[in-house]
């Protein structure tokens, strides 16, 4: 009898694992659960295990049910250098590590997405650094959401966020109805903002000609910034779930800075002038997406998509004084990309070839104390193909690709082509334990409002000039990464060396007129180099499973910049620590993290640190939701910059006593039928937001 329960207990135990196996025959495929109930046997499965050189993060019933948006729920898995701020509704990674794209289901999505997912229905996670040729150009990090199908029903929801301590406050309202095939939907967004206790102050060294130190200090205050803007978009998908995917999304944006105003005080020895300065900003975007997925055969699949924008920018800048200075800049910016994937996933491996263009035309016209008109057309096509497969105990990812970018702004032209190979080794000889290594190549362009030939004042010793001849240089980077994945505990360590040759950079020139005048002319140029080392640790922890979540992630990083005529080097110790506690309808989460410390070119950058901790109760379809930023602070310091140009020695610290001491409130409902599963589809390219505008 004894042996015959043992015999039982081994193949319900079989019977189990098969079930977390999934139908790939792979651990932590789709149907994984984080917990299967034997009787009095359960068997819990990892929460975060790597695979084919991804991050795969499933998360908790309670981490989905503490969860109104796709933003709380990212928040709450502690991606690796990934910030979630569910207040302002961003998702960033550190400012020099690269790009980041987020996806729902292989498919880039942007806010009203992430808004409008339900987190219930979201299987897996999946987090990529330095993803491949498949993502795009110039991507380092990819999060991809997988979700569950949507099926017959609608759901509608609102989701508000109010600053209590501040006049700041932004909402979600969406819609959608699926009936058979079809699938429509409705997103709209808002904010407002009016910040009233900003506070700039600069000290300022400039070395003359005849070797004496003219100092300045300048101090901004009452300084005011008031935004708004207002976001509709509108989804059409036609959808036979097992051949074709066909969605076509328009949208359009207005955001406005109608008041940017603020004193300043210079104090130049016993001289001391208030002058004050103001701008205004207004930009607005209309775009159309079109997205086509078909399943040739059960293997083999073509992707299509497409997506035009029209952006128009209006500008104005002004200070008084002494010297008042004033300009007017207008941009229209059209843009046209379009990218095909054919995937077939044989037998041995997975193979994606595709091709990708853009076109884009900005003209930015410049008026008042700037004088300028330019015309900057940008062409670029990508070609790629990369294979994706394992042997053994050993996944590989093997891709290469080509880039070609053309850039003409009046006389000034150049192209720019670029070999891109990449390869991804991921070694797991003891299944909790991986080794992997990769090597990849990028490009990185440079921004239109580098490119123009326009030349603005900042104050009358500091002008900002754009240079037509920037070209685009490549970024090589290795990394080496070591992981252990337990069902309770995932830590890994990784070593990167990013090179990043003949880049743009920051360049001072001294200038002397011809009747004596100096001053000192801010601009870019392609310069030897900016290198990147550094040694991280990630660790996330469950110390109570399904209860509490402890997560580390920290670094020492080493930055070497190589200019024309200076060399500089620094190093920074950078880290974040945070904690979950999920209890029943309520849920706690703590964060701190020491900002982000880093220099290049001649800009040494010194963030604040940060910390906050929330609150969320559920019940039924509301989700309330409570967020204290910087507990008992009152004036924050948000960063501290130094110059170190031989010429021009700067500090600069930014304040903000609207952040500090925050306290904001959320509220989320959300009411569905017949719509127990949710999928979000979108199309996978954005307006950037680049106008080509250089904006003091």
């Amino acid at each position: 009898m004894k042996r015959l329960f043992m015999l039982l207990f081994v193949v319900n135990l079989s019977s189990v694992l098969a079930a977390q196996t999934g139908k790939d025959g792979k651990q932590g495929g789709g149907s994984v659960s984080d917990s299967l109930s034997l009787d009095e046997v359960v068997v819990e499965g990892a929460r975060t295990y790597s695979r084919d050189n991804t991050l795969h993060i499933l998360p908790t019933q309670a981490q989905k049910d503490a969860s109104a948006t796709g933003y709380g729920l990212l928040s709450r898995l502690a991606l690796p250098y990934v910030t979630v701020d569910e207040v302002t509704k961003s998702i960033t990674v550190p400012p020099n590590m690269g790009q980041l794209q987020i996806r729902i289901n292989d498919i880039v999505a942007d806010k009203h997405d992430l808004v409008a997912l339900n987190p219930k229905a979201v299987r897996r996670v999946d987090f990529l650094q330095n993803p491949g040729a498949r993502y795009g150009t110039d991507v380092s990090f990819v999060v991809n959401i997988v979700t569950d199908k949507a099926g017959r029903g609608y759901a509608v929801g609102v989701d508000v966020m109010q600053t209590l301590t501040a006049m700041r406050t932004n909402g979600d309202v969406f819609a959608k109805v699926n009936r058979g095939k079809n699938e429509f939907g409705v997103n709209y967004s808002f904010g407002y903002a009016d910040m009233k206790k900003q506070k700039y102050e600069e000290t300022a060294d400039y070395l003359m000609p005849d070797n004496t130190v003219h100092a300045i200090s300048r101090t901004d205050d009452a300084w005011r910034n008031k935004n708004l803007s207002h976001d509709l978009q509108l989804q059409y998908v036609l959808s036979d779930s097992s051949r074709y995917t066909l969605q076509a999304a328009f949208g359009g944006t207005l955001s406005r800075i109608p008041r940017n105003t603020r004193t300043r005080t210079e104090a130049c020895g016993s001289v001391i002038e208030a002058l004050p300065i103001s701008s205004t900003d207004e930009t607005k975007t209309a775009s159309a997406d079109l997205y086509f997925n078909y399943n040739l055969t059960k293997r083999q699949s073509l992707t299509a998509y497409a997506t035009a924008s029209y952006t128009s920018s209006d500008y104005s800048y002004a200070y008084g004084g002494s010297s008042p200075y004033s300009y007017t800049s207008l941009s229209r910016a059209r843009a046209l990309y379009g990218e095909a994937v054919y995937e077939n996933r044989m037998n041995l491996f997975t193979l994606s070839a595709g091709a990708a263009f853009a076109n884009g035309l900005t003209d930015v016209d410049y008026r008042g104390g700037a004088e300028a008109a330019n015309s900057i057309l940008t062409q670029g096509v990508y070609l790629f193909a990369q294979i994706k497969g394992q042997l053994a105990c050993l996944s590989y990812t093997v891709g290469t690709g080509v880039s070609y970018r053309h850039y003409r702004q009046g006389s000034q032209r150049n192209d720019y082509w670029l070999w891109r190979p990449q390869l991804k080794l991921s070694w797991s000889p003891w299944r909790p334990f991986r080794l992997g290594y990769d090597i990849t190549m990028t490009q990185k362009p440079p921004r239109l409002e580098y490119l123009g030939d326009a030349i603005v004042r900042n104050n009358p010793l500091e002008f900002t000039a754009g240079n037509p001849a920037l070209r685009p240089n490549k970024v090589i980077e290795q990394s080496f990464t070591a992981s252990l994945q337990l069902p309770s505990l995932y830590t890994q360590v990784m070593t990167v060396y990013r090179k990043s040759p003949d880049c743009s950079m920051m360049r001072i020139d001294r200038m002397v007129t011809c009747d004596g005048a100096t001053y000192f002319l801010f601009t870019r140029t392609n310069q030897p180099a900016v290198n990147l080392f550094y040694v991280n640790n990630y660790t996330r922890y469950d110390l109570l499973r399904g209860k509490l979540s402890l997560n580390f992630m920290g670094g020492l990083y080493r930055c070497f910049n190589f200019g024309d005529d200076y060399q500089h080097h620094s190093s920074a110790f950078n880290w974040s620590a945070g904690a979950d506690a999920y209890l029943g309808r309520l849920s706690l989460s703590a964060h701190v993290d020491n900002g982000w410390n880093f220099l290049e070119g001649e800009t040494k950058n010194c963030q604040a640190t940060v910390y906050y901790i929330t609150a969320s109760y559920r019940l039924g379809n509301f989700s309330l939701s409570l967020y204290w930023q910087y507990c008992f602070k009152n004036n924050v310091r948000t960063n501290t910059a130094e110059l170190l140009n031989r010429y021009v020695h700067k500090t600069q610290t930014f304040y903000s006593g609207d952040i500090g001491n925050m306290i904001s409130v959320g509220l989320s409902w959300r009411l569905s039928n017949g719509r127990k599963k949710d999928a979000v589809r979108r199309n996978v390219v954005r307006p950037t937001g680049d106008t080509g505008i250089i904006r003091n």
